[in-house]
């Protein structure tokens, strides 16, 4: 077959390609879902269109056979630098970068930031992207050398979490300023509660780490909103743009327009029965008079130590000593000479993160979002009564949060999107166990069999889901818990103060709802006719909702989630007898029981 002059020559190799700079970078708008705005670009490198080596994937793959990675890398960063530029955009630009590069001994850091000086590019709007396709060996020079890039002025992202080989740990080695969730776990995610609860457990887990988080692969209309409604920070994917040599400047309104919801999901605030003990992890502390070589010795025999705890002489926490800060004082010219006649004392960082051995572990989790603060090299320091006791990881906290979050989800009932019946068992033993006050509320609708006999199941579920989001509106989710219980039977546990207010709006908007259930005839009517089991007819009332409440501090007989069940029950049925929608709180047998 003859080459006709309209048909471009095919490079014959990468070399061509690499000596020629054949490669062309196209951006992906990255987005605010705060500010409904384009944040930044992520620059993709494309191969020459006529060649087999137009997918990046094939590039990639061709350079680490034939081991010129490095140059490719660095040839892919100059030419997205040099067109970014040219675009003259001033939002940020993501880079993306192979790690395993950077551990290479003979790489020689600083031709970033020569490219982006020769660009008029300040390092401030540059994220170097980590896209981990080979598996990282040495954390701690992954660490240096990204740290290399931060102290420069450059951001940090980790690409693709939850798809690479140890995404969770390089999360906590790094400590990077953005993280991106692998498009598979946003796929359908509208769908699939396990996904959910995943995702929501990274952003939860990122905002006490001061990280924020880019949603991937966003192609559906329904996948932006359920990112939106979780609290993601950013998205990017194929339903807002298509990379691009000359990309979007301004997004079409119409794509980030919202719209409400009939239910919206829920995510209950989850309690375990579980407590900070099972992070615990045994690491023998210094003294504060312990001399600079024996710190050096415990650095220096184990490197996967990143910190050292110090106490006083009555074990109460002094500080604690981090091995980057401690090593690099320890590399300078003369750090050996100068500091090796100096103890612990020196060197510690006073008022570490101390958390108590019982602490409840979601209570542990609120803490670090309520003071914002920031994991040093993934560990902190567990006490009890203030005496040192180990340490805690905080990637085992986000194994022990996420875990809890997927058990959640699987027994989520998918009419209401509420939990089921094992998540209110576990719930409900949480609150026993913390021995804090709380009302447990029994949910049932008064008259649904028949209703749902003559409107028929559709119209049934909507009760049902009407109902559910009545619970939820009305209950604080920071606090509260809502579950479904099966079929018109809900369950909420309070310990909200204001409990009573609560139910008492959740009946009234029941009763105001009513009219869009029934027909005009039935509504005028008070109520309609049925049969009952002997087939003769009867006048059934309009719905209502009755609730038996159960305050457990009254009690002093109440130890079991059975004994609650028992004496809630005795509520729910006392409730029923009052005609219309009813509260009715049960008191001991010294007290009166009443409804309020």
């Amino acid at each position: 077959m003859y080459m006709t002059e309209l048909e471009p020559p095919h490079p014959q190799s990468l070399d061509e390609i690499l000596e020629k700079s054949l490669l062309t970078p196209v951006f992906q708008p990255i987005i605010s879902l705060k500010n409904n705005t384009i944040y930044g670009y992520e620059g993709l490198i494309r191969g020459p269109s006529n060649s087999p080596l137009h997918s990046p994937f094939n590039l990639f793959n061709a350079a680490a056979k034939q081991g010129c990675l490095a140059k490719l890398d660095l040839l892919c960063r100059k030419v997205t630098i040099e067109h970014f530029a040219q675009l003259n955009f001033k939002e940020q630009l993501f880079i993306n970068t192979i790690p395993e590069i950077l551990l290479h001994k003979d790489y020689q850091h600083g031709h970033t930031l020569d490219y982006i000086k020769r660009a008029g590019i300040d390092s401030k709007q540059v994220v170097i992207e980590l896209t981990e396709q080979y598996p990282i060996e040495d954390y701690n020079l992954m660490a240096n050398a990204t740290k290399h890039y931060q102290d420069m002025g450059f951001s940090i992202a980790i690409d693709d979490l939850g798809a690479g080989y140890s995404g969770l740990r390089t999360w906590s080695e790094i400590k990077p300023d953005f993280v991106k969730i692998d498009r598979h776990f946003l796929h359908n995610i509208h769908e699939d509660k396990h996904k959910q609860q995943f995702v929501q457990s990274i952003i939860d887990i990122a905002k006490g780490v001061n990280c924020r988080v880019i949603a991937e692969g966003i192609e559906l209309r329904e996948e932006y909103l359920m990112s939106d409604d979780m609290g993601m920070d950013f998205v990017q994917g194929y339903y807002f743009a298509r990379p691009a040599a000359q990309p979007k400047q301004v997004l079409d309104s119409g794509l980030l327009s919202k719209r409400s919801k009939e239910v919206p999901i829920i995510f209950n605030t989850i309690r375990s029965s579980q407590t900070v003990q099972k992070l615990l992890a045994p690491l023998e502390p210094i003294v504060t008079n312990t001399p600079f070589n024996q710190i050096y010795e415990r650095f220096d025999c184990s490197k996967d130590l990143s910190s050292l705890p110090v106490i006083n002489k009555d074990m109460s926490v002094a500080g604690i000593i981090f091995r980057s800060e401690f090593l690099t004082l320890c590399a300078s010219r003369y750090g050996k000479d100068l500091y090796r006649k100096k103890t612990a004392q020196s060197f510690l960082e006073e008022n570490p993160i101390c958390i108590d051995i019982n602490l409840p572990l979601h209570l542990l989790s609120k803490t670090i979002e309520k003071h914002n603060f920031k994991i040093r090299n993934e560990c902190f320091i567990i006490t009890e009564n203030k005496v040192y006791k180990g340490i805690g990881n905080y990637i085992d906290l986000l194994k022990e949060l996420t875990d809890m979050q997927i058990s959640f989800a699987k027994h989520m009932n998918p009419l209401s999107n509420l939990p089921g019946n094992v998540p209110i068992s576990q719930q409900i033993s949480a609150f026993l166990k913390s021995k804090e006050d709380f009302v447990i509320c029994y949910f049932d609708l008064d008259h649904f069999k028949p209703y749902n006999d003559i409107y028929g199941f559709g119209k049934g579920d909507e009760v049902i889901r009407k109902t559910a989001e009545l619970l939820c509106k009305h209950a604080d989710k920071s606090t509260d818990f809502i579950g479904h219980i099966g079929g018109d039977d809900f369950v909420a546990i309070f310990s909200s103060r204001d409990w009573k207010k609560r139910c008492h709006k959740i009946l009234s908007d029941f009763e105001n709802s009513l009219s869009k259930f029934y027909s005009y005839e039935h509504i005028m009517a008070s109520g309609m006719k049925a049969l009952n089991r002997n087939s003769e007819p009867v006048h059934y009332p309009l719905l209502s909702l009755s609730i038996g409440a159960l305050r457990v501090h009254d009690f002093d007989s109440i130890y079991t989630e059975s004994d609650i069940a028992a004496t809630a029950s005795t509520a729910k049925s006392m409730a029923k007898k009052i005609q219309g929608n009813s509260l009715y709180q049960i008191k001991p047998e010294t007290n009166k029981k009443q409804a309020v």
